[in-house]
């Protein structure tokens, strides 16, 4: 009999996961007691960072039971690195110090009172089961695994992270990349960098810093160069989308010590696949998604 569920069904059909990694290059992680409603928009304290634009908000499981709650601010300096501090203040603060991190969340935010030390490597894992059931049954049994190894990265249930129909997934930081059908020892060895990247294909959804046709690119790159792509500055990128957006023409210029680099490529839509509502048929669908691929990519020296 064939699982309905919208995961399990999703990777039956063999689904590319890359190019689904939402994109941003701001991040504001809030510690916030379960239950969560669907959206964290729909928390008060919350409603008017979510709704600012300037960031992306996630609720994540507190670590402890203490009366001050934990925030995390993470921006990007570099193409695969965003940079992390910690805040801790009581719930009640937590509206205005999103608002004060907000009026520049590219910027710098340690020199608040509210800070509390360098942000860890981190493991956001989604179990936000009131917004996808795959997510809240398979996403929270890696979390807590993951949790109870221990090691260098800390380890949180978050909420959504997007593509639940990949669920169990996860975001590794402060690379900023986000991972399908994960479990504990992928991510272990994504944090430890012992992972064969070419064994990381169908799991990579793709790095935050790009839109969905460079996130392919990306990818390609990682899969040649290896974890060293991760430690890569780009210098520019650009992404011309055609007429009909079935296809894309990307670019990527990059620099280390051997000189500079240049990549061009193209990038197409192999299909469209229907993302189920958990326990209904895909006739049922209402959304649909589209699966990217590489067409072509070539590689130059300036």
């Amino acid at each position: 009999m064939t699982d309905l569920r919208c995961a399990p069904w999703t990777r039956a059909q063999g689904v590319d996961p890359i190019g689904s990694a939402t994109s941003f290059d701001a991040l504001l992680l809030v510690e916030w007691p379960l239950p969560w409603p669907q959206d964290v928009s729909e928390i008060p304290a919350l409603a008017a960072a979510a709704g600012h634009g300037g960031a992306r908000v996630m609720t994540v499981v507190p670590h402890t039971l203490d009366a001050s709650l934990r925030v995390v601010h993470r921006r990007r300096v570099a193409t695969h690195r965003l940079a992390g501090v910690d805040h801790v203040v009581a719930a009640a603060a937590i509206p205005d110090l999103l608002a004060r991190i907000l009026e520049d969340p590219m910027a710098d935010s340690s020199a608040l009172a509210s800070f509390a030390g360098p942000a860890p490597a981190e493991v956001l894992v989604c179990g936000h089961g009131r917004r996808d059931t795959c997510c809240g049954r398979w996403g929270t049994q890696v979390h807590a695994e993951l949790a109870a190894r221990g090691g260098p990265a800390r380890v949180w249930r978050c909420s959504h992270t997007g593509g639940h129909r990949f669920a169990p997934t996860a975001i590794t930081l402060p690379d900023g990349r986000a991972w399908a059908d994960v479990d504990a020892d992928l991510l272990e060895a994504v944090v430890a960098r012992t992972a064969r990247v070419a064994e990381l294909g169908p799991h990579d959804r793709g790095n935050s810093a790009f839109d969905r046709w460079a996130q392919v690119v990306d990818r390609a790159l990682f899969e040649r160069l290896g974890w060293a792509w991760l430690d890569t500055e780009l210098t520019a990128q650009t992404t011309d989308v055609a007429a009909g957006k079935r296809f894309a023409r990307v670019t990527m210029s990059w620099r280390d010590e051997s000189g500079e680099h240049h990549a061009d490529a193209t990038v197409e839509v192999l299909r469209e696949y229907p993302v189920l509502v958990c326990g209904q048929p895909p006739e049922a669908a209402t959304k649909t998604s589209q699966e990217l691929g590489l067409a072509s990519l070539s590689l130059r020296r300036a």
